[in-house]
């Protein structure tokens, strides 16, 4: 799996994993100032993982809220025939599950 080691996705809780059943996590992008001082490197970086992208495969982001846009993130991945669910939200961050299928 491809991944950033910025932290911010966090563990997952059980109800979480369930969204994940079926769902092969293949990267994870994690979008927050402390990881990236530059707003357009995580985003290039979620495009091309994007453009990898098949049926059952998934990609965990972790979107720091005051700083990226969960609606640019969501029209990214529909430019790409995936689907967004959110797994999390708290104090500003939430995580997100981008998939395929």
């Amino acid at each position: 799996m491809a991944d950033d080691d910025g932290g911010g996705a966090g563990a997952l809780r059980s109800s979480q994993l369930q969204s994940l059943k079926g769902i092969k996590v293949v990267g994870k992008v994690v979008m927050t100032r402390r990881q990236y001082k530059c707003n357009y490197v995580p985003l290039v970086k979620l495009a091309s993982l994007l453009t990898k992208l098949k049926e059952g495969e998934g990609i965990l982001v972790a979107i720091e809220t005051a700083r990226f846009s969960i609606e640019s993130v969501a029209a990214l991945a529909k430019a790409y025939g995936a689907k967004i669910e959110a797994l999390s939200s708290e104090e500003g961050l939430v995580t997100l599950l981008i998939r395929k299928g």
